[in-house]
């Protein structure tokens, strides 16, 4: 799963509903996620993170 800045023009509540919807299939279909974001929660619900400089 390809996302790129999935939470960037939501507000609170629908973020951290799309947020948990991304991991949860992710989890289920056993997929990778590759995720473009400036959001720090966002990379916080990862375990493994790389970051671009």
């Amino acid at each position: 799963l390809i996302a790129d800045e999935p939470t960037s023009s939501l507000d609170d509540k629908n973020a951290i509903a799309v947020l948990e919807l991304i991991i949860e299939q992710s989890g289920l279909h056993n997929a990778t996620m590759i995720v473009a974001t400036h959001d720090k929660r966002v990379k916080d619900a990862f375990t493994n993170t790389y970051e671009l400089i």
